[in-house]
């Protein structure tokens, strides 16, 4: 323990007169008489009281010498170091992405947050950012706890990914030259890869809490059935217990029925479930009577759109797996006596593309293409994460018979491949576009996969167009675009029910974070509504396994070694113990009841 002003000791000094005082009162003894009459006539005498008395220590002497010892203890600053996080200029980087909401792991690390804003000041400035889907500063050079404290407070996990690299840039672009600026990240490490590592000029703070936890991973449409509207639901398992559920199915909110699903440990489960549901409502499915360590990935949500007419022809050997797929799929039907939208080449030639094709091991391939040879049994090692037309679809799991080994010109996207060599491919045949499988479906168990029609879907969708069976979905945090009306307002209520007024010409929503649907409502200059649109926000399903790992950093070599300890003061616990021995030295000299004594009178009975 150190003093800032140690020449504030002198003031004990000031125990002696106090002790002095003492020694020169004079204490005559007090009586108590019936009268002064009897001694009316006598002669008064003066006697003078000794200056000085022999000194009687006290319990309110001790006190008050206590008193003022602590008192020029307090005025020279007694204080310790304690090592802190902190230095010169602390950048806070908050990891809010879905997987901080396993297991508390968002709380835990505002917590840690919020002890080290406690210590903001001037010579500890402190600026925080969110690295949620979208970066950004929430404060920035902030001395004030209270501001800071706040900053943390209103930052809240959703359901996106994090942009790790985004908010490291973000970060050291609020370096200054005047002083160091330490990076802080908080984060359960985010997804290996996102990141060049190690980061220089920063330090990772994991929180790696965990907990078993179910997911929906997948919710979309495009699944061929009669009557009513399919929906492809896959639920994962990321606990080491078996978990038994139920999963809700909702149209609008109302309740249509349930899915109960038994998954084992590190499992998953598709299903294929008929909703009554139409062209513009909102199906959801939510994971009930579950509790588990992340409860942002138990919902998912879509909200319905048509699909228009497809004409489609199918050339070449043709199967009946490829005739049940298009003969099943709601707008699709065969190009009769007219021009088809999208040729499907079975087996057959694709030396003339005319059109949008879907290409199925042909022969010969299209031009640019040279077949070199053939791959038996190929393992898939690769599937292009965040494409389209594989969304809700998992072809890792695919057992082909054989593949076309190919000589590839430029242009072409690589979907799935084994290792070098393509499986599913897409790219442009004389303007047109073309998606190219280097097998053929009848030698692989893709027809008898749930996933199958869900492909063949989102191909002809890409063909020809949309038809997703799906309106304004994305993942969490990605912006809403709006289109406000002149002279208008627009008004976005979030999930939670809670509304956001926008006034004049807002071109997009970014507090999109939150999973559910948002929806938009646009008024005219007086405020009455001229058009309203939903929108819906999924968690990403990335997030879901809530795996956690430490991200490799080197320290700041610029900050001084003193930057690394605080200077913590110990006023608050003397002035408290200062007070108590002030009400006790009161309550000992004036507050002190004197027993209680019993007078005894002459009150007997004659």
């Amino acid at each position: 323990m150190s003093l800032l002003a140690p020449l504030a000791l002198a003031l004990a000094s000031l125990v002696i007169p106090l002790v002095v005082l003492y020694m020169l009162k004079s204490r005559r003894q007090r009586l108590e008489v019936p009268s002064i009459r009897m001694w009316e006539d006598e002669e008064q005498y003066v006697s003078a009281s000794l200056p000085w008395q022999r000194l009687k220590v006290t319990a309110a002497l001790v006190l008050q010498i206590l008193a003022l010892l602590g008192f020029a203890f307090l005025l020279a600053r007694p204080f310790f170091r304690e090592a802190t996080l902190l230095g010169p200029h602390t950048v806070l980087v908050i990891d809010t992405s879905g997987s901080m909401a396993t297991a508390g792991r968002f709380a835990a690390a505002q917590a840690e947050a919020r002890g080290l804003a406690d210590d903001a000041s001037d010579a500890q400035l402190i600026s925080v950012v969110d690295a949620g889907p979208r970066p950004r500063v929430v404060t920035a050079f902030s001395r004030d706890p209270a501001t800071v404290l706040s900053a943390i407070d209103g930052l809240a996990v959703g359901g996106g990914g994090e942009d790790l690299e985004g908010a490291l840039r973000l970060a050291r672009g609020l370096a200054t030259p005047d002083r160091p600026t330490k990076i802080l990240l908080l984060s359960d490490g985010g997804v290996e890869g996102a990141l060049l590592e190690p980061v220089s000029d920063a330090s990772h703070i994991l929180f790696d809490q965990v907990g078993d936890n179910v997911a929906i991973t997948a919710f979309g449409t495009g699944v061929p059935g009669e009557g009513a509207a399919n929906m492809f639901l896959e639920v994962s398992s990321f606990s080491r217990r078996t978990e038994s559920i139920s999963v809700q199915m909702l149209v609008d909110g109302l309740e249509v029925g349930s899915v109960d699903i038994e998954l084992a440990a590190a499992e998953r489960e598709q299903r294929v479930v008929p909703v009554d549901a139409g062209i513009g409502q909102t199906v959801e499915a939510v994971i009930v009577e579950a509790d588990d360590a992340n409860p942002l990935d138990d919902r998912a949500a879509l909200i319905l759109s048509g699909a228009g007419d497809l004409a489609v022809t199918v050339t070449g050997e043709g199967s009946p797996f490829l005739d049940a797929l298009l003969g099943a799929l709601p707008g699709v039907h065969p190009a009769v006596g007219e021009p088809p939208d999208v040729v499907v080449i079975d087996g057959g030639s694709a030396a003339e593309i005319d059109r949008p094709a879907w290409i199925i091991a042909p022969d010969p391939p299209p031009e640019g293409i040279t077949v070199t040879g053939r791959l038996d049994n190929p393992v898939i090692t690769f599937q292009r994460p965040g494409e389209p037309i594989l969304e809700d679809v998992d072809l890792t799991s695919l057992a082909i018979g054989e593949v076309q080994l190919l000589d590839l010109g430029p242009g072409w996207l690589r979907l799935v491949t084994a290792g070098d060599v393509p499986i599913v491919m897409l790219g442009e045949v004389n303007g047109h576009r073309v998606v190219y499988f280097t097998f053929d479906v009848v030698r692989s168990n893709l027809p008898v996969d749930v996933t199958f029609p869900i492909l063949g879907a989102r191909i002809l969708d890409f063909l020809g167009g949309n038809r997703l069976g799906s309106a304004a979905t994305a993942t969490a945090g990605t912006p809403l675009s709006l289109a406000p009306p002149p002279d208008g307002s627009t008004v976005v209520t979030k999930p939670d029910g809670t509304s956001v007024s926008l006034e004049g010409n807002v071109v997009e929503f970014a507090d999109t974070a939150a999973p559910g649907t948002y929806q938009v409502d646009y008024l005219d200059a007086s405020g009455a509504l001229v058009e309203h649109e939903r929108a819906v926000r999924q968690f990403a399903a990335a997030e879901a396994p809530g795996s956690a790992r430490q991200i490799a950093t080197t320290a700041d070599d610029t900050a001084d070694a003193q930057d690394a300890t605080l200077l913590r003061e110990w006023a608050p616990w003397i002035l408290a113990l200062l007070l108590l021995v002030v009400l006790v030295e009161w309550w000992v000299a004036y507050g002190r009841p004197s027993p209680w004594r019993r007078r005894s009178g002459a009150g007997a009975a004659v």
